[in-house]
């Protein structure tokens, strides 16, 4: 089974700098575009791109949920306004930033009432009162004013128009004392500056869309209601697996008396069980990086035979089904390099048995240790916990010894690819 060469997720860059109100409370983070996790200022060649990535990014940091009500201050450039990229991000945690130097087009003026009205903050950023921003500041909610370039008659201005027109001022560049009793003095609602924290580096990775599909057809092929119209739509959208799929099924091995021809074909004729088990295998082989041993997919496939037998041969009042899943999933938190509590999100699980896989103590997570013993050596270990869970030490022997030679045998299966 071929192992892909391409990389399971995307690195993700950018800094982020508190904005923080008169108690010092956090209103929101102004986000920042990054080239690597070191740099300490944008390098912009294309600023719609930088926007893009900015937009895409700022939700998909693995681990950390913010509170739901702080901002995300986004520069949005006139183009990615106008082809309403802001509706990428939820409307009640976005502030789309704009320079007042920004042309106020017809089209833009439009995009702003629009995003106004469906519940998206709007800010000018550098606001000096020019001609265009007194034009822009009609459409925003918040003006951002640079307070270290600022003098007091020009603070005075912008403080009236601000009233004027009802909207609330940001001071940016804070960077001591003076600057801070400055722009309280003349009214501003947040600050935001060295004063107070440095632009921080974050730096992360985001699962690459079609990773995500893979993740998301293990949803299909564990659905009770055997969904086949469904399941083939899906992998028709994957010509790697479908060609796999009918090279593998037109072989000897299965012995069909009539040609596949169609994914659809495919699945009636050999049945939901079938497709399901090879399909796991399939996505969980594609899923790895080439930088991880290949034996990853084969150690997991194996564990999940393992748990699956255990399961049968006890009196436990578990499906055997999800303890197959539990270990075929138990090994992805190694293959992506990222969280459990992210990557299994995406998986058909309930509750318990994602709660296991993410290290949650309860019967599921036992079974995952007797694995772990088995692969580790650690008898002693071991035979206590086939004592807690109520097994039989022969049959469980037996089992382990069975799945190791069962996933051999699939993964060695004449006529895959």
């Amino acid at each position: 089974m071929a192992i892909t060469n391409t990389p399971l997720y995307d690195q993700i860059f950018f800094a982020r700098q508190p904005i923080l109100q008169p108690d010092q409370s956090l209103w929101g983070y102004e986000l920042f575009f990054r080239n690597s996790s070191s740099a300490t200022t944008a390098i912009i060649s294309d600023d719609y791109k930088a926007t893009l990535n900015v937009a895409a990014d700022s939700c998909s940091i693995p681990g950390e949920e913010l509170p739901g009500d702080v901002k995300l201050v986004i520069n949005f450039s006139h183009k990615s306004i106008i082809e309403k990229i802001p509706y990428s991000l939820p409307a009640k945690n976005t502030v789309v930033q704009i320079p007042e130097m920004t042309p106020p087009t017809p089209n833009l003026i439009r995009a702003l009432q629009d995003l106004s009205k469906d519940g998206y903050t709007v800010a000018i950023d550098d606001f000096e009162g020019r001609p265009q921003g007194d034009i822009l500041i009609k459409y925003a909610d918040v003006v951002i004013v640079d307070i270290k370039s600022a003098n007091e008659d020009q603070l005075h201005r912008i403080h009236c128009i601000a009233q004027k027109e009802g909207v609330k001022l940001i001071a940016k560049r804070v960077e001591d004392m003076s600057h801070y009793q400055l722009a309280q003095k003349f009214g501003f609602a947040f600050f935001q500056g060295f004063y107070f924290k440095r632009p921080e580096n974050i730096a992360g990775r985001k699962l690459r869309p079609s990773e995500v599909v893979k993740l998301k057809l293990f949803k299909l092929i564990e659905d009770p209601s055997q969904d086949f119209e469904a399941l083939a739509e899906a992998l028709q959208n994957d010509v790697s697996i479908c060609y796999r799929l009918l090279t593998l099924l037109n072989s000897p091995t299965f012995g069909f008396s009539q040609k596949i021809t169609s994914i659809k074909q495919a699945i009636v004729l050999a049945g939901w069980k079938l497709i399901k088990n090879w399909l796991r295998v399939i996505l969980l082989t594609d899923l790895i990086s080439n930088k991880k041993s290949t034996e990853l997919p084969q150690l997991a496939t194996q564990r999940a035979k393992f748990l699956e037998m255990v399961t049968l041969d006890s009196n436990h009042n578990i499906p055997a089904e999800s303890m197959f899943l539990l270990g075929l999933f138990s090994l992805l938190g190694a293959m992506f390099d990222m969280p459990m509590n992210v990557v299994t999100k995406y998986l058909p699980l309930d509750e318990d048995l994602r709660a296991a896989l993410c290290g949650e103590e309860n019967i599921y997570r036992k079974h995952l240790e007797l694995i772990d013993y088995f692969e580790a050596a650690q008898w002693d270990k071991l035979e206590e916990t086939i004592l807690e869970l109520g097994l039989n030490p022969v049959s469980v022997s037996r089992n382990y010894y069975d799945s190791m030679r069962w996933a051999n045998s699939f993964f060695q299966t004449p006529g895959s690819v």
